[in-house]
């Protein structure tokens, strides 16, 4: 591999770092357009449907339901309503709506389409059905919202973004779904235009700094040349004093500083130890190496519940200070239960058990860690209360126990001692997951297992991970045996219980069970997938699993 002059180095490191900033900062703004010109799209097409689904006679709607309803008066009606809709819309291709039937397939009710190769008649296959069509045709009873698909799609027809509509019989019911189909080559278009506009302005901001790059190279160069020749008389343990260096770089400053320091302490050093032996120890260095070892431990990672929202509210400073209160509460009690704490991610905090120090009921201190995490966390919001302060953090955590790497992880000449492997995810999941079920602290199977003598849990659901294809069970932590209210017992009891009746396809048993307890979070989700269930029930081959298709 050649080698390159300082003057050389500095100039294409310093136009590098400009074009590549440029490119950071246009790609950042590109996406943050794009992002924006799409959430806005999704927006308007989300008020559009949502309007269109009012101006719809669903009672009428509801009567065609063979396909020689479609030569009724009640189909021509809508048909030509739908089209003075599409008509008066901005950049509606296709409108028309669908329904579900008993059998699981989706079909065409009225479609305004005029050409004939592109109309579906009245009880035609709708293929292709997106997630937001399945959730919008399954909605709960009187779900006044809008669905709309979260990115664009394309087929035979051209790129697309689709916003569905449930259309509600006065009686609660679901009829069908109004479904637009907007093109999206326009603003794709504008997108394109913007970015290479923008491309362009980070290739010529880069070229005129190659100038200005060259200037300052020459500046650094000429005390670093002086600064390289006196290093190498160091070297060679010439350690006599030479005329002093001056630059109005301030680093390059303090690096003749720490020379002229090191010159003095060898200097002294030398009169200890033979002048060889100290040529050796500045020509050697001993570093850490690379490697790690597979061991079980228990990981834990905790998440401050909308902390984008915090961030967006409060003022910088005010964010970092509370952020610090947060994370040293954290921390500390991680480290008074034996933690290593690994990395902060932001307000996330990963920390691990039995590495480097062995620890045999590592489960159990994460679980006790956890715990107590949740409670310095409440001690924290009440004071800041009593301060007057408007800020509370809600801090979700996931732990689970299981095989991973753990070492000195990265490059030869930059690591950290940390972990890797799929139990380490497995447990981000985990943290996240409380937010899809209104916990605050859940386990997996495994932790489970080795804590339940110790610890009250409660059994959440049996799912599928995002990313994952294997079924594992989650369960809350609730408090150490003997610390958990009766109350939250017999809520535990008929959840549990009301969770096996689930899984045994007996819906309306799980039900009258859940329905105890409306303040419970996890009992309002397992009673409203339960409703779904009775309504729509799964596929012969469900194994009482909950796939999540999201992280």
């Amino acid at each position: 591999m050649g080698t390159f002059t300082l003057r050389f180095t500095l100039v294409a490191a310093f136009t590098g770092i400009t074009l590549l900033v440029s490119l950071v900062i246009g790609l950042a703004t590109a996406t943050l357009v794009g992002d924006f010109m799409r959430d806005e799209f999704r927006l308007r097409m989300s008020d559009l449907v949502a309007v269109a689904a009012t101006q719809i006679n669903v009672q009428a709607h509801h009567r065609l339901q063979t396909p020689k309803d479609q030569d009724s008066p009640d189909y021509r009606a809508l048909r030509d309503h739908l089209r003075e809709i599409r008509d008066h819309g901005t950049h509606i291709r296709f409108i028309y709506t669908t329904r579900l039937r008993q059998d699981g397939q989706v079909v065409f009710v009225v479609d305004a389409e005029e050409k004939p190769e592109d109309f579906s008649a009245l009880g035609d296959v709708y293929a292709d059905v997106s997630p937001e069509l399945r959730v919008a045709l399954s909605a709960p009873r009187g779900t006044a919202k809008a669905f709309v698909t979260q990115r664009f799609y394309t087929d035979d027809w051209g790129t697309w973004m689709s916003a569905y509509a449930p259309l509600y019989l006065p009686d609660g019911r679901l009829d069908a779904v109004l479904v637009l189909d907007m093109s999206a080559d326009r603003i794709l278009q504008q997108e394109r235009q913007y970015q290479y506009t923008l491309w362009g302005a980070c290739a010529l901001l880069a070229l005129l700094m190659m100038p200005l790059a060259y200037w300052m190279a020459h500046r650094i160069r000429r005390p670093l040349s002086r600064l390289e020749g006196d290093m190498r008389k160091v070297r060679q343990f010439d350690l006599e004093s030479t005329p002093p260096i001056h630059s109005r770089v301030i680093e390059i400053n303090r690096m003749v500083e720490q020379l002229e320091s090191m010159r003095s302490g060898l200097r002294s050093f030398q009169k200890y130890v033979p002048a060889e032996l100290v040529r050796r120890l500045v020509a050697r260095g001993v570093d850490a190496e690379l490697g790690g070892t597979q061991q079980e431990m228990t990981f834990f990672m905790s998440d401050v519940e909308g902390f984008t929202t915090l961030s967006e509210r409060l003022a910088p400073d005010e964010l970092v200070h509370h952020l610090g209160e947060y994370l040293t509460a954290v921390s500390g009690r991680l480290l008074g239960a034996g933690a290593t704490v690994d990395q902060y991610i932001g307000d996330a905090v990963l920390a691990f058990w039995n590495a480097p120090e062995p620890a045999a009921d590592h489960p159990q201190r994460a679980c006790d860690a956890a715990l107590a995490v949740q409670e310095a966390v409440a001690q924290l919001n009440l004071a800041w209360e009593a301060q007057g302060r408007r800020v509370a953090f809600r801090t979700r955590i996931g732990i689970n126990t299981g095989e991973a790497i753990v070492g000195n992880i990265g490059s030869n000449d930059r690591m950290s001692y940390t972990v890797i492997g799929d139990e380490v995810n497995l447990v981000s999941r985990l943290e996240a997951t409380n937010k899809f079920y209104g916990t605050s602290i859940l386990l997996s199977e495994h932790t489970r297992q080795r804590v339940q003598a110790q610890f009250v849990t409660r059994l959440v659901d049996q799912l599928v991970a995002y990313g994952k294809s294997r079924p594992i069970r989650v369960y809350e932590l609730l408090g150490r045996q003997g610390a958990v209210a009766p109350e939250l017992l017999a809520v535990v009891a008929d959840y549990e219980t009301a969770f096996a009746h689930y899984q045994q396809r007996d819906f309306g048993t799980a039900m009258a069970l859940l329905e105890r307890h409306p303040d419970d979070p996890p009992s309002r989700v397992l009673l409203s997938r339960c409703r779904r269930y009775l309504d729509h029930p799964p596929l012969a081959e469900w194994d009482g699993s909950f796939l999540f298709t999201s992280k």
